[in-house]
């Protein structure tokens, strides 16, 4: 079940399992915690969630604006509105992928190097890895690009974003079929 959160007309938002006010960024933690949110207009009775789920991610990159870590960029947040959510989540899959055939492909050819035990010897195969990983981390940095954690990062948030979304309809969907049986 949802955690009902009703919006004030002064914008305040108040937690009704709770009962207590809560900020954008407590409904931020409820969300990373797994826990699916409903935000209501208390005027209109609209359901606003994905309008507050989108300040979040606003917030959130306001935030981590002085991070080196990658964020949500202005191109990337541009395409997505244009094409919708499953562009974005298909830009991920793909980037996902081609990092892991890159790094099939310095894994293969490190092997090539090692053709003997002699050569196998010399090397610590999880120092090689550690190593090439270490330096596609550094290259992904510098060239300002998501490393593979942080696509799994964002996978997981996606994920947890079409969850919510999904939740959202079937209410929607429970709402509207309400007011027909009432009407």
């Amino acid at each position: 079940m949802a955690i009902l959160i009703k919006r004030y007309a002064n914008r305040k938002l108040y937690n009704t399992e709770s009962s207590r006010y809560i900020t954008l960024k407590g409904i931020s933690e409820l969300v990373r915690e797994g826990h699916d949110i409903c935000v209501i207009d208390n005027e209109t009775g609209e359901e606003i969630t994905p309008i507050v789920l989108s300040q979040i991610l606003v917030d959130d990159q306001r935030e981590n604006r002085g991070d080196r870590d990658p964020a949500l960029s202005g191109t990337l947040l541009t395409e997505l509105i244009q094409r919708g959510g499953d562009a974005l989540y298909s830009l991920v899959r793909r980037g996902v992928g081609d990092v892991e055939t890159n790094l099939n492909e310095m894994r293969d050819n490190v092997r090539r190097w090692i053709r003997t035990p002699a050569d196998a010897a010399r090397f610590d195969a999880s120092e090689i890895t550690q190593t090439v990983h270490n330096a596609v981390e550094r290259v992904l940095r510098v060239a300002d690009l998501p490393t593979r954690g942080d696509l799994e990062a964002l996978n997981k948030n996606l994920e947890r974003l079409a969850s919510a979304l999904e939740s959202f309809e079937a209410r929607l969907a429970a709402v509207e079929h309400a007011r027909e049986r009432t009407l």
